[in-house]
């Protein structure tokens, strides 16, 4: 009985072993979990209301430092930006976690509305440095004249509101 344990053991290892993959280069993109985003042009859904995507955040990089784009989609223009980038510690916040949007560093008004805007040079972040990103919008659908609250589709941000966050990676390689 412990010989058949022992060949089962060593058949079960070299099976393992054998399934390795071949391709050691792995796209950074795969490992991530999908509350994160690799620096490098990548982009994340807006969301009105809860529900309704209006557009996409989109990360990208400039000399090293990070670029946050809301891009609205469809009938929807942007009022109002409001953007934390940092550690979860630092985001502005209530006593139980909601987070103080109008306390974000980021913030604009944008009184006739936009389509796209962006914040340039917001953060260098080192290689395997991650940090938080809190992107807010008060979004505004120019057919049916509704205004909701909108966030950059990730995790929940401890507390009891709907507001969410992403994490943005640097795990080296090409810029």
């Amino acid at each position: 009985m412990k010989r058949n344990y022992l060949i089962i053991t060593i058949l079960s290892a070299i099976l393992l072993i054998g399934c390795s993959t071949e391709n050691n280069e792995t796209d950074v993109q795969e490992i991530l979990p999908t509350d994160r985003l690799n620096r490098n042009n990548s982009e994340t859904d807006l969301i009105a209301g809860q529900f309704t995507d209006s557009g996409n955040i989109i990360i990208s990089e400039t000399d090293g430092n990070l670029d946050v784009t809301y891009e609205t989609e469809g009938d929807w223009i942007i009022l109002e930006t409001h953007l934390y980038v940092g550690s979860q510690e630092g985001m502005p916040a209530t006593r139980r976690g909601n987070p103080k949007i109008g306390r974000f560093p980021y913030r604009t008004d944008h009184v006739d509305g936009v389509t796209t805007f962006t914040y340039s040079d917001l953060y260098e972040l080192a290689i395997n440095e991650c940090t938080w990103v809190a992107a807010h919008a008060v979004v505004y659908n120019t057919v049916t004249h509704q205004e909701e609250t909108a966030w950059a589709n990730g995790d929940d941000i401890p507390g009891n509101s709907w507001a969410m966050y992403f994490e943005v990676c640097n795990f080296g390689g090409p810029s």
